[in-house]
């Protein structure tokens, strides 16, 4: 269940991770978008555990080990806490 609650979150180890999302059907993406917490919400006033670069790539399955590049992306965290960021190929 999303919500914007701060330690209600799915966190990566370390400082890089990636995620599959499996769809039921092929779809042609034209944006993405991408939110965390405001600093306001945020316990310790600062948002650095949010995602900075990062890549998203188009897979025709789950164990292709690479895809398409569909765009290369920055959270800019002093920005809107819902960021939307569109399809560069």
């Amino acid at each position: 269940q999303p919500d914007m609650y701060p330690g209600n979150c799915w966190a990566f180890k370390g400082s890089q991770g990636y995620l599959v999302v499996r769809l039921s059907m092929k779809i042609y993406p034209t944006a993405f978008t991408l939110e965390h917490i405001p600093k306001t919400l945020s316990p310790t006033g600062n948002i650095t555990s949010a995602p900075r670069n990062f890549a998203v790539y188009g897979l025709d399955d789950e164990y292709q080990e690479e895809g398409k590049l569909l765009g290369e992306y920055v959270y800019d965290q002093d920005g809107e806490p819902l960021q939307m960021f569109p399809v560069m190929v």
